[in-house]
């Protein structure tokens, strides 16, 4: 029986048959089940599938009535008794695996791909698609290697491809980090082989590519205050605010509501998000909201400054003179939130990662990621006598290790200027510009 698996395409389930070109090499045969990918419909998906598997040769062409005939007594069957026997062999052949060993590696993991998508959430699910349809998928396809015969030597020349790119067709090479998040799909969609009794070894175990270890940029005091004074009254103002002297994140400015601020107690609260993610088969951009954070630590509260209280309390009064003024074109689907345009349109992330370097282009300011924003504030709370402790729980990382990994090289700068200053004290009388006592680095 041919192997074969379930694939979502377009919202339906499609049967991928694993068959061969007369020439040896594998190509996977694409048949509609004809059922919506819903709840309660993968089962009888999977019962069309093993029906397609017995009905197919290997060449992915349909197993005619001559062939059947001649199996049985030569006597055509009735279309009574056809029913009868398709019953059958799909009641049989659903309890039996659908996936093998010899299947091609590329269609396993389309496979592994169509089980993710009820696990993980949408956002979670889209990087996955990027990482396996637009990049494992098309170089394993070519390679025509089955899952059994994947080897780690196979896995390092497809790393070695990714990080090199192709400057002969100007395609250029990937980063570290973003060969990292292939390797990590391909080695949990092989432990799931493994779970399955498919293959006996994961061939990524230990292979896992090496990266660059990044350093953010941060703005320095002078820095931080130029760029809020130049953000206030545009529509980066709220993020620019917020990046800078809170550390939060794009998803976390964006998913910020009013009712997560208490201006009694003058705090405020992370407990919702809003991502974005490329939808599967349209590569229409899609926002998803959650009442939840990255990780536990990153619901945290906050104080509410009397600066940011003044500038929301006057934002939120703003808002409700402007839906009072659009009436039915003022958008009703994002009210509770704080970062939205005149319209009532909620300014989405990507908004922010696009418009914040053309705004420092603008006004002349030194070119940083929006990320860098959040180092930022790292940085100026460690020069300013915050523990790293302090600053892990501020910037809602879920261990310590994070904080310190990120910004020791901070720590370890400051203490360098601190000995500098001891040692000219002691040798010269002086200290060093900018270690004086009191200075922007205590």
């Amino acid at each position: 029986m041919l192997a074969g698996h379930l694939q979502v395409k377009n919202g339906k389930y499609y049967a991928v048959l694993n068959c061969k070109h007369p020439n040896g090499t594998r190509f996977p045969k694409w048949i509609a089940t004809g059922l919506p990918a819903k709840k309660g419909n993968k089962r009888a998906a999977e019962a069309i599938l093993d029906e397609f598997r017995s009905t197919y040769n290997e060449f992915g062409e349909p197993i005619d009535e001559a062939e059947d005939i001649q199996k049985s007594d030569g006597k055509r069957p009735s279309l009574k008794t056809k029913k009868t026997e398709n019953r059958t062999s799909i009641s049989s052949a659903s309890s039996s695996p659908s996936l093998s060993g010899d299947m091609l590696f590329s269609d396993y993991m389309l496979a592994w791909l169509s089980y993710k998508e009820t696990e993980v959430d949408p956002v979670t699910f889209g990087g996955y698609c990027e990482s396996v349809e637009n990049h494992i998928y098309p170089y394993f396809k070519d390679k025509g290697i089955t899952l059994a015969q994947l080897d780690s030597l196979q896995l390092k020349e497809f790393y070695k491809k990714e990080r090199i790119g192709d400057p002969e067709h100007g395609i250029p090479g990937k980063k570290g980090t973003t060969v990292v998040r292939y390797h990590a799909n391909i080695h949990a969609a092989l432990e799931s082989a493994i779970a399955d009794g498919l293959i006996g070894h994961n061939a990524a175990h230990k292979q896992r590519p090496t990266t660059e270890k990044y350093v953010g940029s941060f703005y320095m005091p002078e820095e931080a205050l130029e760029c809020m004074r130049l953000a206030e009254g545009t529509k980066l103002e709220l993020a620019i605010y917020f990046g800078l002297f809170y550390g939060l994140r794009r998803s976390e400015i964006v998913g910020l509501k009013w009712q997560n601020f208490d201006f009694v107690r003058n705090t405020f609260t992370i407990a919702h998000t809003v991502t974005v993610y490329r939808k599967r088969g349209k590569g229409k951009t899609m926002a998803y909201a959650k009442d939840k954070t990255k990780n536990k630590s990153s619901m945290r509260t906050l104080p509410l400054i009397p600066l940011f209280r003044e500038k929301l309390l006057d934002l939120k009064e703003k808002q409700k003179f402007e839906r009072s003024l659009f009436k039915k074109s003022y958008n009703p689907d994002y009210i509770g939130y704080v970062y939205v345009d005149e319209l009532g349109n909620l300014i989405r992330p990507n908004y922010i990662s696009t418009e914040f370097p053309k705004f420092l282009r603008q006004h002349g300011l030194r070119k940083i990621r929006f990320h860098d924003t959040r180092h930022s504030c790292a940085s100026l709370l460690l020069r300013n006598g915050v523990s790293m402790k302090e600053i892990q729980a501020w910037l809602g990382h879920s261990d310590y290790g994070t904080t310190a990994n990120l910004y020791a090289h901070l720590d370890l700068e400051d203490s360098m200027l601190h000995s500098a200053a001891k040692l000219s004290s002691g040798l010269f009388g002086s200290t060093p510009t900018g270690t004086e006592e009191g200075s922007e680095n205590d």
